[in-house]
């Protein structure tokens, strides 16, 4: 199902005039199941004002138990997953219209099957930039849940990935905290993945009071696993350090115009993720932005990564940036154009 929305669509030409170029639009993946959580999500969705027109899918898998057990389901299964689709489109139906304003178009689905599995795939064939889903606990079990939806999703996606954690710290905040505005923490290292993870939340339009924290974590050798303590190494760290300042000062400099609470801040550790999670806390973060480096086989494997660690520990929204794999694939198939040419 496709909901048509209100609105003009604005054709941009190439230079010569001659051919239209093919719109740039935001497409969004929305992940729901009707659980507080999913309409947490929603919710924190409708709150992004993306720069460019936004195309949403909405997907809900309806799950398939006969993959465990056939023998046991095979009778009443069926006429439940009837219900049950009845009742997700019904939600998706309402859902839509009330998320019709904020985008050029809907389209809806809804599958039977692992959650995992038609999430990922229906991003991967829809070529989305961003899927948006709630997290399945609220609860540090829930969080380190290696098994759960959200992440796997969040592990395996191939474009970025917000996961919505409302409401933890919200009761944690003292009588002085009267701020009403949202607080951003991004985890800043100089890479490529960190800088397009910048770029990503410039792609949005925040509130003049959003705050914006770049967290750099400079590296502590553990000496304990050394010879001793070593003038070279004291040097090095120190000098790390340094840099790692003047990067996060650069670019507090360069976003200051569009974001102008922003404030730069390197901490020294050696448990970067633990870090990050313990400096947004300390600002009572709305939501963490980390870029994600890795994207092969081995990389996702890789349980104690920083990316991971944060999805996994952090008590507000955490968004997963793979904006630089938009980029670079953009980028290759350019130049993959020019020389056809």
């Amino acid at each position: 199902m496709t909901i048509g929305v209100r609105g003009s669509r604005v054709q941009e030409y190439d230079r010569a005039g001659a051919f239209p170029l093919p719109e740039i639009t935001m497409k969004v993946l929305l992940a729901t199941d009707r659980s507080d959580q999913a309409a947490a999500a929603a919710k924190f969705l409708m709150s992004l004002r993306f720069k460019e027109p936004m195309e949403l899918t909405i997907v809900t898998a309806l799950g398939d138990p006969y993959g465990s057990n056939p023998d046991s389901t095979q009778h009443w299964f069926p006429e439940l997953l009837k219900q049950e689709r009845a009742r997700m489109e019904q939600h998706q139906h309402d859902l839509s219209k009330l998320m019709s304003p904020r985008c050029r178009s809907i389209e809806t689905v809804c599958r039977a099957g692992h959650p995992v599995k038609i999430i990922l795939a229906e991003a991967q064939k829809g070529g989305h930039d961003l899927i948006v889903m709630g997290a399945i606990g609220h609860s540090l079990i829930g969080r380190l849940l290696v098994g759960s939806v959200s992440d796997n999703v969040a592990t395996h996606a191939k474009c970025s990935v917000l996961i919505v954690r409302p409401g933890e710290t919200s009761g944690e905040k003292g009588a002085e905290e009267s701020h009403t505005g949202t607080r951003i923490s991004i985890g800043y290292d100089r890479s490529k993945a960190s800088r397009q993870a910048v770029q990503e939340m410039l792609d949005l339009q925040w509130e003049p009071d959003t705050e914006v924290k770049l967290i750099g974590v400079a590296p502590i050798y553990d000496y304990l696993l050394g010879n001793g303590l070593s003038t070279a190494a004291v040097v090095n760290e120190e000098e790390v350090f340094r840099e790692m300042q003047t990067a996060g000062e650069n670019m507090r400099d360069e976003i200051i115009e569009t974001l102008p609470n922003v404030k730069s801040v390197v901490k020294h550790d050696q448990r970067v993720g633990d870090a990050i999670v313990e400096e947004a806390a300390k600002n009572h973060s709305d939501l963490i932005v980390v870029g994600d480096s890795g994207h092969s086989m081995l990389d996702d494997l890789l349980l104690g990564s920083t990316t991971k660690y944060v999805l996994r520990h952090a008590r507000c929204s955490v968004w997963i940036s793979r904006h630089h794999r938009r980029v670079d694939a953009g980028a290759e198939s350019t130049a993959t154009s020019n020389a056809s040419a």
